[in-house]
Parts: C-alpha cells; sequence; structure tokens
C-alpha cells in the first residue's frame, strides 16, 4: 500500500471542452510547480482562450483500494493560459505516453494524456501529422514532468473490489507523431 496524491487540471475555454486532466504523484511530495512548468512549456501550442486550472490542493488515495484517507495541500498553483491565435479543429491533438518499470498482469503499466485541441499552424505539418517542432516542445515537457521524480501512474483495483490495486513512478514520457480526436460519453 502506499498513499499517492491525485492531481486534477481543469481544461476550459475552447469548443469540445470543459474536460479534466489526472494526475498523481508519490504521496507527501508536492507536484503543483511541476505540473505549472510542464502545462507553461506546451502553452504556446494550443489556441488562446483554453486554459489549465492546476489546483494546489486534491485528494491522498491509497492506490491498494483506491479508497480517499486524506488530503493534501501544496504550494503555487493557478491558472495557465494557452497563448497561439488561429483556427484548431475541437478534439484533435496528440498525446504522451508516460512510461513505468512495473508490471501488472504481464504487461507494463502505462498511462496516456491526451493533447488536444492543438492550434493548427503551430500544431500540424503539410501531411497531417504533428509537426516536429510540436513534438519536440511537448516531449521535452513530458522528459522533465518524468525527470521530477515525483509522478505516478495508478493502475486501479479491479470493478466491485478494494484490492489489487497499485501504482508505479514514470520512468518516462514520449510523444508519438500520431493525431488522435477525444469523443464524449456525455449524452
Amino acid at each position: 500500500m502506499a498513499s499517492i496524491n491525485r492531481h486534477v487540471v481543469s481544461w476550459t475555454g475552447t469548443t469540445a471542452l470543459p474536460g479534466v486532466s489526472v494526475h498523481y504523484s508519490t504521496g507527501g511530495t508536492d507536484a503543483t510547480a511541476d505540473l505549472v512548468t510542464f502545462f507553461n512549456a506546451i502553452k504556446a501550442l494550443f489556441p488562446t482562450g483554453l486554459s489549465w486550472a492546476v489546483l494546489n490542493s486534491g485528494d491522498v488515495i491509497d492506490d491498494t483500494s483506491g479508497l480517499v484517507t486524506s488530503s493534501w495541500t501544496g504550494v503555487g498553483g493557478g491558472v495557465v493560459t494557452a497563448t497561439a491565435s488561429g483556427a484548431y479543429a475541437a478534439g484533435c491533438g496528440g498525446y504522451v505516453n508516460w512510461q513505468t518499470n512495473t508490471i501488472v498482469g504481464h504487461r507494463r503499466l502505462r498511462g496516456r494524456t491526451f493533447m488536444a485541441p492543438l492550434q493548427s499552424t503551430v500544431g500540424y505539418d503539410s501531411s497531417g501529422t504533428i509537426l516536429s517542432a510540436a513534438l519536440t516542445t511537448i516531449g521535452a515537457a513530458a522528459t522533465a514532468l518524468a525527470g521530477s521524480g515525483k509522478m505516478r501512474i495508478w493502475h486501479r483495483p479491479p470493478v466491485g473490489t478494494f484490492t489489487g490495486g497499485t501504482s508505479a513512478l514514470i520512468v518516462s514520457g514520449t510523444v508519438p507523431d500520431q493525431v488522435t480526436s477525444l469523443k464524449t460519453r456525455r449524452r
């Protein structure tokens, strides 16, 4: 059993939003500033109007059971605002693959953070894939966040149980040259 901090980052301000990305860090560590740095590093690739609200507090959960055990409070946080003006396709962008060295059920534990919407002129090339400069920018930000030594991927316990969950330290983040789109389940 390990305690992990849950960081909820709200995405608002453009078509196809609001949304959230949920990040986890090692219990007892404050990753708020690391998340603010991550979003500041990539803000020039996203359309104006989009903003990320990085909270400086949240729940502490037991990674084995998924139960909330307490809360954490950090320093900093705040709102990061995107700066790229121009057209974008709502819900379309890239993603970061987060890797760990932990095996769960014969598979490597990993996570994914979707990065959408990317602004068209700084995000995509003429072949419809992600520009090399955008891949480099997001990749460097992901490498720095993984390199903080605080961020974790959480594997939830099986449905209907309060055992079998775990978490693992993120060791790297990569950004494939692959466009993806987000779909909503809301009706």
